[in-house]
């Protein structure tokens, strides 16, 4: 009976552990979850931080592009919190509204060098082929430092 008795006791021992470590895997998975749920909330929300940073970041520019686009900044904002560029929203916001000019950018004005098609010499100095015979011994002199050539 005493063999019946610790049995018994053991069952009731073992199905009581069963229970606790049954409980512990239940809250371990419970706690499981919450923690990927609570990761994949916090990655959304980097996410559309991210989107919202870099559209107030482009949007800027584009006004100057496109004028019309800061009457309909909220229009333009949901396209790209949906996957849309900056540039692209824009665009497909002012077309809807019938406000899309694609107005090309000025070209710059073109070079033209002073004095026509010939070389200006700015500095002031003559190539040696303009130079007399008396110019050329006097630079040559300036260059030595004025030295006494023999003359």
């Amino acid at each position: 009976m005493a063999e019946e008795e610790l049995d018994l006791e053991l069952e009731s021992d073992v199905e009581k552990r069963i229970k606790d470590l049954s409980r512990k895997v239940k809250l371990t998975s419970e706690e499981r979850d919450e923690k990927d749920r609570l990761l994949s909330e916090r990655d959304e929300q980097l996410a559309t931080v991210g989107k919202e940073r870099d559209f107030f970041k482009d949007f800027s520019g584009n006004i100057a592009k496109y004028p019309q686009a800061s009457e309909y900044q909220e229009a333009i904002k949901e396209k790209v919190m949906s996957g849309y560029t900056v540039e692209d929203a824009t665009v497909a916001v002012l077309a809807k509204e019938g406000k899309f000019t694609n107005t090309p950018e000025p070209e710059p004005p073109k070079e033209n060098p002073a004095g026509g098609s010939a070389v200006t010499n700015v500095s002031g100095e003559k190539s040696l082929g303009e130079m007399t015979k008396d110019e050329k011994r006097a630079a040559l002199v300036e260059s030595l430092g004025e030295k006494n050539l023999g003359t």
